[in-house]
């Protein structure tokens, strides 16, 4: 059964900030739904691309300023 995970990433330091987004698209793409929270912009253009990769759905929201939420999960339209 998928799992919903949620990685939480403020206020983490790089590179680990973009090694735990990395593992995040990977989970999703091993079938797990994760919400993947971060203040670091260059998340933000990693991640997209990296979803579309692994064929993943992907929708974001900015939920407060400076702060976006990215939800992963596999495309079931695939």
């Amino acid at each position: 059964m998928p799992e919903l995970i949620e990685v939480d990433l403020r206020g983490v330091p790089m590179p680990l900030h973009l090694q735990r987004a990395t593992k995040a698209v990977a989970s999703a793409s091993e079938g797990n739904e994760v919400v993947l929270t971060t203040d670091q912009e260059v998340v933000i253009k990693y991640v997209p691309s990296a979803a579309a990769k692994e064929g993943l759905k992907m929708r974001m929201s900015m939920p407060d300023e400076d702060v976006w939420r990215i939800k992963l999960s596999l495309d079931s339209n695939k």
